[in-house]
Formats: C-alpha cells, sequence, structure tokens
C-alpha cells in the first residue's frame, strides 16, 4: 500500500495500525483532525502512516455491524494539511477505505462496507471509489470492494 507523495511525485510505503484510546486523545490534542475522535474510544480506530513517519495523515472508526454483515464507516478524516490544492500526499483516503473493505472480506462479510457521507463528500466517494447510495448510506461490496483493494492495498503484506 501506497499514498503518492504530490511534492516530490514518488510512492511512499504507508501503513495502517489500529490506536488505543492514550494515542486518540494525544491526536485530538494536536489538532491535525477535524471531529472530537474521543468520541470513538468504543469502535476500533486506525491511523494511516507515511513511510518513516510517526504523524498519522489519515484516520478511519470502524464499527462492526454483524447483523447486517457489513462494517460501518463512522469516520474518515485525512489530516487538514492533506486537503486541497497545498495536500502533500494522495491516496490517503482510498487507503483507509480499501483496508476496510479487506477487513469486512476477512469477516465473512464479502466485503460489504456501508457510511453516511457528509453530504459535500457524497459525490466525490460515488466517482472517485464506486461506492452506491442507498439514499442513507453509501455502500461497497464485492467486485467494487475487491477492485478498491487491488487500487488501493495492492502490495500489501498478509497479516499487517
Amino acid at each position: 500500500m501506497y499514498v503518492l507523495n504530490k511534492i516530490t511525485g514518488q510512492k511512499q510505503t504507508a501503513t495502517i495500525t489500529k490506536i488505543d484510546a492514550a494515542e486518540i486523545s494525544y491526536i485530538n490534542k494536536t489538532r491535525r483532525f477535524d471531529f472530537n475522535w474521543n468520541k470513538e474510544r468504543n469502535f476500533h480506530v486506525y491511523k494511516l502512516t507515511a513511510e518513516d513517519k510517526e504523524e498519522p495523515i489519515g484516520l478511519v472508526s470502524v464499527e462492526e455491524r454483524s447483523q447486517d454483515y457489513a462494517l460501518e464507516i463512522r469516520l474518515l478524516a485525512v489530516s487538514k494539511d492533506n486537503i486541497g490544492k497545498s495536500q502533500k500526499y494522495s491516496r490517503i483516503a482510498g487507503c483507509l477505505i480499501a483496508f476496510v473493505c479487506r477487513e469486512a472480506f476477512k469477516k465473512g462479510f464479502g466485503g460489504f462496507v456501508c457510511l453516511k457521507p457528509k453530504t459535500k463528500l457524497e459525490k466525490h466517494y460515488m466517482q472517485q471509489y464506486g461506492l452506491q447510495s442507498t439514499k442513507i448510506y453509501l455502500i461497497t461490496e464485492g467486485e467494487n470492494s475487491l477492485k478498491l483493494i487491488q487500487e488501493y492495498y495492492e502490495d500489501q503484506q498478509e497479516g499487517n
């Protein structure tokens, strides 16, 4: 998995790791991300970091919805310095979404992932990542989830 350094044009290896409540509190204090991430402590929160960097550039909060055979992306955020025209890295959200798709396959959910988008991002998610609208949620499953994993998760080692 990699992010693209927009300044150098080079691919940089990216890693996704689960974080705990203490790290969530620290990240919240840095104000590098929108939203109050302390509210996500009871869910699975993961950070995406670029090679040789400790600071996260992306965060995702995931809730397992076993009754629906799905994983829900409760919150997804790219660090403020990676939004807009002056962003340093691209592919951050795609890597995080692909990671959740991969986890949904591992859990036997057929890659079924849902999220409630902010209205201004809904069209972007549909165009960029092939998500479908159910009016309440955007969803991906099966073939589309596999496509996202192949595009954004490609050479990730098993077990990470």
